[in-house]
Formats: structure tokens, sequence, C-alpha cells
């Protein structure tokens, strides 16, 4: 017999797939271990130059559909899933991350209640390996956000900062209509919080804050700043389409997130010693048309000095031990 709860909304879930040949089976099996389970699994290979694919061909499960396309980066990979998907609504996993099994129960329970009338659910995640930052502070993120409501530009940088993809569900026709993530020049910086900007500051949205998912930062060469050579994010780089898209009265709160990123990213930069990205960073800055401020004439000064501060910050940090050693 048919179970009921699984006959209204249909999910497609789009994994991208490049170069995870080590936890491509992961990712699928927390997939089809989901309570609620889904119409299709697309997941799109992007050029990859392992067996990754081999690895999802053996699943032989005919809810899979392999796309096989040439490196065009994750943006990219995404939307060539989006517009395949057939499903109702589409849920997006990376291929080095899991969900847990309740993840789509819990997400598309909210989606089909039509008396909370949300087009997107994000939910908490646990970062492995175990890092401090572990959904901490965000415990109050819970509930349902409207974006006239979102004028706290405390409270909408914090959303930014909590929202992640491997736990993005929403309907397939918004997330087309927002054009998707960013898919230019192979971005692999920024290319979802471009396309978040756009839903959270135009779409009814809902935060689950228990971590349902596991985001995996080992696979990963982009997690932090410092790993790799700095990538501009688009957001920072050409925000011109994500401000357009913002209603004009969220504009203001908007552009003050967009100045907060930039100049925090540029006071990175500038303390591992970085100057060329400290000022690229803040030619952006004003390039975007943000305002001359107190806070960016400290970032100019940070970027003059950034090539001897790591000197600074060595010594300041082993400073006492050296007196010490200098006694004896």
């Amino acid at each position: 017999m048919k179970d009921d709860k699984h006959d209204k909304g249909t999910v497609s879930v789009v994994i991208p797939l490049y170069n995870k040949e080590k936890y491509i089976e992961g990712a699928l099996s927390s997939v089809f271990a989901q309570t609620y389970p889904p119409l299709e699994v697309i997941v799109v290979d992007d050029g990859s130059t392992d067996d990754g694919h081999e690895k999802v061909l053996n699943f032989n499960n005919p809810k899979i559909i392999l796309i096989k396309q040439e490196n065009k980066g994750p943006g990219a990979a995404r939307n060539a899933g989006l517009a395949a998907a057939k499903g109702k609504y589409v849920a997006f996993l990376d291929a080095d991350d899991e969900w847990y099994p309740s993840f789509l129960e819990r997400t598309l329970k909210l989606l089909e209640n039509k008396e909370a009338n949300i087009s997107v659910v994000w939910t908490g995640y646990i970062i492995q390996p175990q890092y401090q930052r572990n959904n901490i502070g965000m415990e109050d993120l819970c509930g349902i956000y409207e974006p006239h409501s979102l004028s706290d530009v405390n409270i909408v940088n914090k959303i930014i900062n909590f929202v992640w993809t491997c736990t993005t569900v929403l309907k397939t026709d918004v997330a087309r209509k927002w054009g998707g993530f960013f898919d230019d020049y192979k971005c692999t910086r920024g290319e979802d919080t471009y396309f978040f900007f756009k839903l959270i500051f135009n779409e009814r949205f809902a935060i689950i804050p228990e971590p349902l998912a596991i985001y995996h930062t080992e696979a990963s060469d982009l997690y932090c700043y410092g790993k790799k050579p700095f990538v501009m994010a688009p957001y920072i780089k050409n925000p011109k389409a994500i401000v357009d898209a913002c209603p004009k009265s969220l504009q203001h709160t908007l552009k003050a997130i967009l100045a907060h990123r930039i100049l925090h990213l540029s006071k990175a930069a500038a303390l591992k010693g970085d100057s060329n990205t400290a000022n690229n960073l803040l030619a952006c800055y004003y390039a975007n048309g943000f305002p001359f401020s107190v806070y960016a004439a400290h970032m100019h000064l940070l970027a003059f000095l950034s090539p001897i501060l790591p000197s600074i910050r060595w010594f300041w940090r082993n400073g006492k031990s050296l007196a010490r050693l200098a006694k004896y």
C-alpha cells in the first residue's frame, strides 16, 4: 500500500560531483536512507577525472539520473540539475556531505504546510571534523521570516552566516525564478551565497536550527580563507544583480551587510600579510558605491602595514617566551 504522506510534495535531489570518488557513496546512501523518499536524485558529474561516476552507477538505482558535462564549476553543475528537476521541490546536497534520515521529511512538512506559506527551508548542520563554531549562537534562528521584517542588519547577517547549500530545500519554480546559483567563470566561492541573498530578501522562508545534516570540511579546500589563494565572491565582485533584485525598502540593509563583509575580509587578508587582496577588496568597496567610513580608513592603514603584520603578531605572541629565554 502507498504511504499517503509521500504522494503530495515530490522532491528532486541535486548533487554536483567533481572528483569526490571517496565521498559520493556516503552522500547517496544518506539520500536513500531518508524517511521521505525523493522522486529522483540528479547527479551532475562536472568533468571529474576520478571514478566517482562509476560509484554512482554501482548503486543501480532507477531514481538516479547521471548527467555528465565539462567542468564548469559547482554553480553551473547545480543549475544543470535544477534545469532537469521534475519535482515540485528541489534539495541540494554536495557530494561530500550527508543528511540525517529525517532531513527531507522535516523540511517538506514545512513546505507543504499551507498556513506556513513558505518557499524555502534551511536547517542546522554539524561541521566535521568538529569545529567550535558548530551552530553556536544560532539557536535563536528558529521560525518563519518575511523579507519586510528583515531590516535588522545583525539578524540578516546571522542568517547569511547560518544557511548552507547542503541544508537548502525550496520550491523548484522559485529556484528557477531567481536564476539559481552564480555559474559564471567556474566560480568556486560564494556562488551559493549569491543565490541565498536573493532568496532571503525576496521569499518567505523558514529555519529549523536543529542539525539535520553533516557538512564535511575535510573533503573541501574552500572552507576558510588561507587554504588556497583568496577567491573574490561574486556578491562582492559584482553585487549589482542581487542589489537590483532586492526590494528598495531593504536595499540599505543589503548594502550594509555587503560593506561589512568586504571590510571584514580586507582585515583578514591584511592580518595574513596579503596586501594585494586587502587592497583589491577595498577597491571593490568603493567601486560598489559604499561610502567612506572610519572603519574603511583603518582598513587602508592595515593594508599598508600588512607585509609586516604577521611578523608583528608573531613577536607579540611569543615576546614573553623570548624574554624568558634571554635571561638564561
